[in-house]
């Protein structure tokens, strides 16, 4: 460097700036150049130099060094600023290192001529003594700021050589040494923890912004810190930031930037924002949903042109912190919520990693347990080693909702609890398996309960039952009386079978497919005739809209062609579905009809959704101690499902019929039989369908003529007449019902979707998505009405089975007066009913929309259109009665 320019960085120096040209000229001469590339120590803690040094281009920063290789910035020197004084002046070593934050260019003066100046010129000296008083100020703030950073750092220490996936400095876990599991497990394993692995590794190779995602406790910052340390920034600082902490954007972009920096050469760390404070290393956001958009626009910015500035300034500052993003959410909740732009969605796509939870790779739970009981040992002064075997099957069989955080504190628990060298059953507290949670209850933990669903009486015994009565009424419906009012057939096919069925759904739940004797003679001549092809792609790609379509034909038939007063037609309905059942039986393995095609199954499968009863496994026994898969694929004395469904994969009442067969089949006990109360599949279910939410909006729609029963003929001769009078067009009653009918359940649909896309609209999520899921809402309302339907046509119709069968037997009947209950009564239990099916569907449909809306907090204005359809069906329902 030339003497002119040393002379102009010393008179810009606020140490030599009062100094004459001449004093200038003389100090220029004495000073040495030094350069330091960025990231460089100028020196270290506890080293001795006799050495002034000034900073003319750059920026350095003091940084304490703890023993446990983590380091804390103390202050920092810009520009004109200079360091070094005080271990000249004192002669002891220094008491902080000091490292280039961007390259340095240093002037450096030897301590003999900095120790004369001093001595010959009032004006450096004045200048020393003020700077060491602010120095002595700012130091009393940061020690202040230091001690509060202390708090937790044992957990900050921890969670940098945590187990989760590597132990830090070592070669990758060997899970196959933690446990005795199988061979073909450990492979799973294997590739679980390797894949873990790859994405830490190929993140930690470079210094790219990165996005991790997951469930809360599940690590994600364990991993964050763990690709720091082994990046070739692990030297540099690592700071995570909370965004929950910070509701006012203004404080958190005061934060983040800083402001510009006071006179001073050396200035306290928290005037400098955190962009600064980890130059070179790791800065985490955590609930990066909650970052405001504003802020957004300006990280993408500085992210790419990596430069920034004060608040207050305008001085560019090169951007040298590698930015990490964590995220409860998946980045599609993330576009769908409209809380991230999509430029910075751009951002957080390029690296991503959804850390697993605890559950998905329950094989690591053994190495796992041993860390933290090797922890907490420590920690309590216990030699507590192992758990029981017993345990490790309690712990393995447990979902770990909290996932690592829950482990610990139950571990943790343990270790306190712990009277041995060894963890016990009963040392360990943990919450319910999600298969039998807060609101439900187990019903199979009643010995007469499992016995009889695990005996071959059922389900023989109820379909014998029902198969009988099933028989006479069919002999009935063809060679009995041909009058709706004598015909027995009639009597238990719409009046006592079909309402009862209905008001199975809320109550057993899919449970009648289960007894259903239409299918029984498929089943039988499929024991005789067995068939190993599989069920066809086609049907059970469209599987949905097959049953959908299948199902209004039936409701077509059974409303248009007045099925309820012509036995004829009621019996072919009947032999339609059994030869249906027969055919597929036939052909495919299994119960195809029962699972793909059938139309009374539709009907079963959407309204036993809401049923207070439900078929579920524990998925964590399934996975650690089945071996067999017999539930599925069946055992010596029983087949296995005959809805190709494995008791793992039910989330749902829409594909399990409750036959017992999994439970009869499990060694494991790990299917269960739950009374709940909330139908948490309405609002949950992973695998929506377009076609079932066709579905209920049709079977919403349908419900008109069929409330209007016998008197839809009549109420549809009437339209076409007046058509007729009026505008003179003569349409035979056979085409123009059917266009009513169809035609009303084309509205209905339209305007549901309609209000759909609407929705979607609002909601920012795609229309599909909503017209899919949203359905599920109106199970409740529909089912409602339609049961209170079902109980008039009950209270009416069924007390003539007495004199149907006394007329059958040659004696003199009256059919007046066998109503089994009167019409008031009737009417409060109808309303009842749809009034509990609405408040059903409110709650339903706000716990979808707020899933929709995730994890954007939900509004009024969410709730007004879909509130707004069902409450003018309610209405709708309500003046059918």
């Amino acid at each position: 460097m030339k003497k002119e320019s040393i002379e102009k960085h010393l008179q810009c120096s606020v140490l030599f700036q009062d100094l004459s040209p001449e004093e200038i000229g003389r100090c220029s001469e004495m000073a040495m150049v030094e350069i330091v590339p960025m990231g460089e120590y100028v020196y270290r803690q506890g080293g001795q130099t006799d050495l002034l040094y000034l900073v003319a281009v750059g920026e350095a920063e003091l940084v304490f060094e703890f023993d446990t290789s983590s380091v804390s910035a103390v202050g920092r020197v810009g520009p004109g600023g200079h360091f070094g004084e005080t271990a000249l002046l004192t002669g002891k070593p220094h008491a902080v290192a000091v490292r280039a934050l961007f390259d340095l260019v240093l002037l450096i003066f030897k301590g003999s001529f900095f120790k004369d100046l001093l001595e010959r010129n009032q004006c450096v000296r004045r200048r020393v003594d003020l700077f060491l008083a602010e120095r002595l100020r700012v130091a009393f703030a940061d020690q202040a700021d230091m001690s509060r950073k202390q708090i937790g750092r044992q957990d900050i220490t921890f969670a940098s050589e945590m187990v989760l996936f590597r132990q830090r400095g070592t070669a990758n876990i060997d899970l196959e040494k933690a446990s005795d599991l199988n061979s073909g497990k450990n492979e799973y394993v294997a590739r679980t923890s390797r894949r873990t692995h790859a994405e830490i590794d190929r993140i930690a190779s470079n210094q790219e912004p990165f996005f991790l995602n997951g469930e809360e406790g599940t690590g994600r910052t364990i991993i964050a810190k763990q690709i720091h340390l082994q990046s070739i920034c692990a030297d540099a600082p690592y700071r995570e930031i909370d965004l929950r902490e910070y509701p006012s954007a203004l404080l958190l972009e005061k934060k983040l930037f800083g402001a510009a920096q006071d006179t001073y050469p050396f200035f306290q760390t928290q005037q400098a924002g955190f962009f600064e404070k980890t130059c070179g290393g790791t800065l985490v956001f955590c609930h990066v949903e909650l970052l405001p958009i504003s802020l957004q626009e300006k990280l993408l910015k500085v992210i790419a042109s990596s430069v920034f500035t004060h608040l207050d300034s305008k001085q560019q500052i090169a951007m040298q912190s590698r930015l990490v993003f964590i995220s409860d959410f998946s980045l599609t909740y993330l576009r769908n919520s409209g809380k991230i732009i999509p430029e910075f969605l751009a951002i957080l796509e390029r690296q991503k990693f959804t850390v697993p939870a605890v559950r998905e790779h329950k094989k690591d739970l053994p190495q796992l347990i041993d860390h933290y009981l090797k922890r907490f040992s420590r920690e309590y002064g216990k030699e507590v080693t192992a758990v029981s075997p017993e345990t490790l099957g309690v712990l393995m069989n447990y979902d770990w909702p909290g996932n690592l955080t829950e482990l610990s504190t139950v571990i943790r628990r343990a270790v306190m609890l712990a009277a041995t060298a060894e963890v016990h059953a009963e040392e360990i507290l943990l919450g319910l398996p999600k298969s039998e949670g807060k609101w439900e209850f187990n019903l199979l933990r009643f010995p007469w309960v499992r016995s009889f669903i695990t005996s071959k009486r059922f389900p023989q015994v109820p379909q014998i039952v029902i198969g009988g009565v099933l028989l006479l009424a069919v002999f009935v419906l063809f060679f009995g009386p041909r009058s709706a009012e004598a015909n027995l057939g009639l009597t238990i096919s719409w009046s006592i079978g079909w309402p009862l069925m209905f008001f199975s759904f809320f109550f057993l739940a899919r449970i009648w497919c289960s007894v259903c004797s239409l299918a029984m003679p498929g089943m039988l001549l499929q024991n005789i005739f067995p068939s190993k092809r599989k069920t066809p792609a086609f049907i059970k790609k469209n599987s949905g809209w097959l049953m959908a379509i299948l199902c209004v034909l039936v409701f077509w038939v059974e409303i248009v062609w007045d099925a309820y007063e012509n036995p004829l037609l009621t019996g072919m309905i009947i032999l339609t579905i059994t030869f249906g059942s027969i055919i597929f039986s036939l052909l495919y393995s299994r119960r195809t009809w029962c699972r793909y095609l059938c139309p009374l199954g539709a009907v079963n499968a959407i309204f036993a959704m809401p049923s207070i009863l439900e078929l579920r496994s524990n998925k964590d026994v399934c996975l650690n101690k089945c071996q067999d898969h017999a539930c599925y694929a069946g055992g010596e004395e029983s087949d296995g499902c005959p809805m190709f469904r494995h008791p793992y994969l039910v989330d749902n009442n829409r594909d399990c019929i409750i036959c017992g067969e999994c439970v009869k089949n499990c060694n494991n006990s790990a299917v269960q039989l739950n009374l709940r109360i909330a139908p948490q599949e309405l609002w949950s279910l992973q695998t929506p369908r377009l076609a079932d939410s066709f579905l209920i909006v049709a079977l919403g729609a349908i419900f008109f003529p069929f409330a209007l029963h016998t008197d839809f003929v009549t109420k549809a001769r009437a339209v076409l007449g007046q058509l007729e009078f009026f505008w003179g067009v003569n349409i035979p009653y056979g085409l123009g019902a059917t266009l009513i009918f169809f035609l009303l359940i084309l509205f209905a649909f339209s305007l549901y979707y309609g209000m759909a896309t609407a929705q979607a609209r609002f909601a920012g999520g795609g229309r599909e998505k909503i017209a899919a899921l949203l359905g599920y809402g109106f199970i409740p309302v529909v089912l409602g009405a339609y049961l209170a339907i079902h109980l008039e046509i009950f209270v009416v119709g069924a007390g003539r089975l007495i004199p149907q069968l006394e007329a059958m037997m040659g004696w003199a009947v009256s059919y007046e007066n066998w109503q089994l209950m009167n019409d008031d009564s009737t009417l409060v239990l109808q309303v009842i009913s749809i009034f509990g099916g609405l408040f059903a569907s409110m709650y339903a449909i706000y716990r979808i929309i707020e899933r929709l809306l995730e994890p954007i907090s939900i509004s009024s204005r969410a709730l007004v259109l879909p509130y707004s359809f069902l409450l003018l069906l309610t209405i709708s329902y309500l003046s059918m009665l």
